[in-house]
């Protein structure tokens, strides 16, 4: 049996995407063995796979000697630079962008990913066409525990007001209006953040909702299946929630880069600053201040398409 080492980049949002290429790769066969500091935690949830921490460089080069493949997601890190020059011969690399004069030469393993597509698809018509596979697929071997009930608690909208990248953000305050409002409207608002974070948001539960700081990827992809939708930045809980089949609602700051990396499983919505906002090189309003550009209201009006869209 071949053996494959895939590696995805460092977001989680990421290791659930490069899931699919490990999934495929095991459907063909594959002994597959996953490295990501935090996908361990969602064992339970991917029977089957093998998943591993990352260990140090050094014992991961080490490792990966006993690979016959190994597939990276390209993330600009001094890593990539060490495992081309130790693997290039049966190295494939996932390119969500590419740059002649900025990443290594193509091979004819390499991928470079199309913008216009989701993340998803893309990995997913990567690793078909890698496989020599006819028809390309999602599915990542995702499977939520049978006690489980999806959308138990339809009226449950959970938000996650935060991300890995602060600059990806939208204002706490719009999250809290938005909030007020679903709660008037029926729903029931809870806010989702790590525990970091948790002495930031503390003063939610001044405003009378609930905080929750889930203790592993597990609890919170157990939250996620079980709600009825999803509020959030760019981030982990977005993906999670499209794997999971949750109606989700991103708010985010630049249209051009979410058609790669919005949510590829369910389609959700997204709701973005006006497109005549400019992001000219003496003048970055697109990239500084779009939070500013993006009302309560326009996040409200979308969850009502998104309601209706179900």
């Amino acid at each position: 049996m071949q053996t494959a080492a895939v590696l995805p980049a460092l977001g989680i949002g990421d290791a659930l995407l490069m899931m699919i290429a490990s999934h495929q790769l095991k459907q063909e066969g594959y002994r597959v063995t996953t490295f990501h500091d935090n996908l361990p935690e969602l064992s339970s949830w991917f029977p089957g796979h093998d998943l591993n921490s990352f260990p140090s460089l050094e014992t991961l080069i080490e490792t990966l000697a006993s690979f016959d493949l190994i597939l990276l997601e390209n993330d600009n890190s001094p890593k990539i630079k060490r495992l081309l020059e130790a693997f290039r011969p049966r190295l494939s690399i996932f390119f969500p962008t590419y740059s002649v004069t900025k990443h290594a030469p193509l091979s004819m393993q390499d991928f470079v990913f199309d913008s216009d597509l989701p993340m998803a698809d893309n990995i997913a018509e990567s690793i078909a066409a890698f496989l020599d596979l006819p028809v390309p697929s999602k599915e990542n071997g995702l499977s939520p525990p049978p006690a489980l009930t999806h959308r138990l608690r339809k009226e449950r909208v959970i938000i996650h007001p935060t991300s890995r990248v602060p600059a990806k953000n939208w204002k706490a305050e719009g999250f809290l209006d938005v909030a007020v409002n679903l709660k008037l409207k029926g729903f029931q608002p809870v806010f989702c953040v790590g525990p970091n974070e948790w002495k930031a948001w503390k003063n939610i539960e001044e405003e009378g909702f609930v905080l929750i700081d889930f203790p592993t990827l597990s609890d919170l992809a157990a939250a996620v299946y079980e709600s009825g939708f999803v509020i959030g930045n760019d981030s982990l809980i977005g993906h999670l929630a499209s794997n999971l089949g949750i109606p989700t609602l991103i708010i985010a700051n630049d249209e051009k880069r979410m058609r790669l990396w919005r949510p590829g499983w369910h389609k959700g919505h997204l709701v973005l600053p006006p497109s005549y906002l400019p992001n000219w090189k003496f003048l970055r309003l697109r990239e500084q201040k779009w939070q500013h550009f993006i009302t309560s209201n326009k996040v409200l009006r979308s969850f009502d398409n998104l309601l209706c869209s179900q």
